[in-house]
C-alpha cells in the first residue's frame, strides 16, 4: 500500500511540475516561481486520495439507501404495496393523520417484517410516536428561509444557527434537513456544505451526536398544471441527493402538490400513479443505477468542492449575523421579488406555466392559502381566474407578411396568450395582400386581436389597425400605434397578463 501512495503521490508531483511548466511557456514568464505563477498556481486544487484497503461494495440491508416515499393523504393498501416493495423510509405530511389514521399505520407498520428498519419521518408535527419502529419528527433546517423564498445561504445559515441553539441538548443522532430542488449540481453542493456545517458545529460543541442529512422535497419549482412535470423534477431532486451523501431522501408523487394547495378531491387514478412512480424512482436510482451503493459520487470534483467551500463560508459568516439577532426580512423578500421578476419577464422559464403551456389543459381548482413559496403559483392563480370566467374571450392573430418568415414572431403571440388557456386562431397562410388583409381584419369577431408582422411591414398596415373592432388590442413587436399595446420578449408578460384578466373579470361581475 505504501508504494502505491508513493507512485501516486510522485505521478501527481510530474503531473503538476508540467502543467507549471506549461503554464510558464504559454504567458513566456522566465522562471519558475515568478510571483504571478505561484498566485495562478494557488487557485490550482489537486485531488486527494482516498485508499482503503479490502474494500467491496455490498447490496445489503444496511448499506444502500432505501427507497421512499411521501403521503399527504393515506391509503393503506398503498402503504402495505410500498413495504412489500422494500421501502423502508417513509414521508407523511402532518394532514394526513388525523382521525386515528396513525393508529392504523402504526398497526400496518409494526406487523411487518423487520419494523424495527423502518424510518418514519413526520413533516409538521411532534406529536407522534411508536415503540415498534423509528419516528422522526425533529428535523433540524432552514425551513422558515426556504418557505419565504430565500437563497441556499439564507436556508443554510438558518440551520446552522437552529442546530447551534438546540445542540445542549440533542441525542445520539441528530437530524438535518436540506432542501432539493431541480438545480442538480447545486444540490449536490448543498448537501455537502450542510454536513461540513453540521460536523463543525458538533465538533464546536463536544459533541458525538451521529449526524444523518435528510434531503427534503423542495415545491419551489413544482407545478399544478403540467404536473406530470413534476416527475421529472423529483427525479432530478432526488438523483442530486443520492450523488450529494444524503442519509435519507424524500421522493415525492406528482400528484403531491395537487394534495398540499388545493380544495379539489384527490383522483384515484393520479394518486396512485402518483405514489407508484415515486417509489420507483428510489428504487431505480438506488438500485438500478446503484446511486444508493456508491460511496461519495461527487468525491473529487473541483466544480462541486470549490461551490461547497463557497456555500459553506457564506452560511457560516450569515449564521453569525442571525445569532447576533439580525433581522433577514428585507434580504428575503429582495430574493423572492428578484426571482419572481425573472418568473414574469420569462428570464426564468418553468415549462408549462410561463411557456410552453397545455392550451387544453383545464382544471377548475379551488386553491388553499399558500404555506410555502413557489414561483409559478401567480401564473397558475391568473390562468384559474380566466378558467372561471362565464365567456372566456378568444384571440385573432392577424398576419401580414411571409408566414415562414414570420413563424418565430407567430407562436411568441400564440404562447402568450395559451398560457391564460385562452384559444388563439390564426390564417395558416402568407398574407400579402393589403386588401385581403384589410377585409380580413374588418371581419374579425374574436374580443382580442394582435397584429403580427415584419418591423418594415408596421408602416404599411398602420393606418388599418382602427379596423379592429375591440378594445384589446396588440401588436407583436416595439412599433408603437396608438391603442395597441406591445408584445415583446422580456418585457412583463405577468403584468400584461394580469392587466387582460382584470379586465374581463370587471366585465363578468
Amino acid at each position: 500500500m505504501g508504494s502505491l501512495t508513493s507512485f501516486i503521490d510522485s505521478e501527481f508531483s510530474n503531473q503538476a511540475e508540467q502543467w507549471e511548466k506549461t503554464l510558464l511557456a504559454e504567458l513566456k514568464l522566465p522562471e519558475i516561481g515568478s510571483k504571478t505563477v505561484k498566485k495562478l498556481i494557488s487557485g490550482q486544487s489537486w485531488p486527494t486520495l482516498s485508499l482503503k484497503s479490502a474494500y467491496s461494495v455490498q447490496l445489503s440491508s444496511s448499506s444502500w439507501k432505501k427507497a421512499s416515499t411521501t403521503y399527504v393523504s393515506v391509503n393503506l393498501e398503498f402503504l402495505a404495496e410500498d413495504l412489500a416493495s422494500g421501502v423502508k423510509n417513509f414521508f407523511f405530511h402532518h394532514e394526513a393523520l388525523g382521525g386515528g389514521v396513525w393508529d392504523k399505520i402504526e398497526n400496518l407498520f409494526k406487523n411487518s417484517n423487520h419494523p424495527e428498519e423502518l424510518d418514519v419521518f413526520i413533516l409538521g408535527s411532534d406529536a407522534y410516536k411508536s415503540n415498534s419502529f423509528n419516528v422522526i419528527t425533529q428535523i433540524i433546517s432552514g425551513e422558515k428561509f426556504h418557505h419565504e423564498g430565500g437563497h441556499s445561504v439564507h436556508e443554510l445559515s438558518l440551520l446552522s444557527k437552529n442546530l447551534i441553539e438546540v445542540s445542549p441538548s440533542i441525542g445520539d443522532c441528530v437530524y438535518l434537513g436540506v432542501y432539493v430542488d431541480s438545480h442538480f449540481f447545486h444540490n449536490i453542493a448543498k448537501i455537502r456544505a450542510a454536513k461540513l456545517l453540521g460536523q463543525k458545529i458538533l465538533e464546536e460543541a463536544g459533541k458525538k451526536s451521529e449526524l444523518k442529512v435528510v434531503a427534503l422535497t423542495s415545491y419551489v419549482g413544482w407545478t399544478l398544471f403540467e404536473r406530470y412535470s413534476n416527475m421529472l423534477r423529483n427525479e432530478t431532486a432526488v438523483a442530486s441527493a443520492y450523488i450529494g451523501g444524503a442519509d435519507y431522501i424524500q421522493s415525492s408523487g406528482y400528484n403531491t402538490l395537487w394534495e398540499l394547495e388545493t380544495l379539489n378531491p384527490v383522483e384515484p387514478e393520479h394518486l396512485e400513479r402518483s405514489l407508484r412512480m415515486a417509489r420507483n424512482t428510489t428504487h431505480i436510482l438506488a438500485l438500478e443505477s446503484l446511486l444508493g451503493v456508491v460511496e461519495d459520487a461527487a468525491f473529487g470534483s473541483f466544480h462541486l468542492e470549490n461551490l461547497t467551500q463557497h456555500l459553506c463560508e457564506e452560511s457560516w459568516k450569515l449564521m453569525q449575523e442571525l445569532l447576533k439577532g439580525k433581522d433577514l426580512t428585507e434580504d428575503l423578500i429582495a430574493v423572492r421579488t428578484k426571482r419572481l421578476d425573472m418568473m414574469k419577464t420569462r428570464k426564468t422559464v418553468l415549462s408549462g406555466i410561463n411557456d410552453y403551456p397545455d392550451v387544453k389543459e383545464r382544471l377548475g381548482l379551488n386553491l388553499k392559502t399558500p404555506s410555502f413559496f413557489r414561483l409559478g403559483r401567480i401564473f397558475e392563480e391568473l390562468r384559474l381566474k380566466m378558467e372561471s370566467l362565464p365567456h372566456k374571450p378568444q384571440v385573432y392573430i392577424a398576419l401580414f407578411g411571409e408566414y415562414g418568415a414570420l413563424n418565430a414572431r407567430l407562436n411568441f403571440v400564440k404562447n402568450y396568450f395559451e398560457l391564460l388557456g385562452l384559444e388563439v386562431h390564426e390564417s395558416g397562410k402568407t398574407q400579402l395582400d393589403l386588401e385581403s388583409f384589410k377585409k380580413d381584419l374588418s371581419s374579425r369577431k374574436e374580443e382580442i386581436i394582435v397584429l403580427c408582422a415584419g418591423d418594415d411591414s408596421y408602416p404599411v398596415i398602420a393606418a388599418l389597425g382602427e379596423l379592429a373592432k375591440t378594445e384589446h388590442k396588440y401588436i407583436a413587436g416595439k412599433f408603437e400605434m396608438t391603442s395597441f399595446i406591445n408584445l415583446f420578449a422580456g418585457q412583463n408578460i405577468y403584468e400584461i397578463l394580469k392587466n387582460l384578466v382584470s379586465l374581463f373579470e370587471r366585465r363578468s361581475s
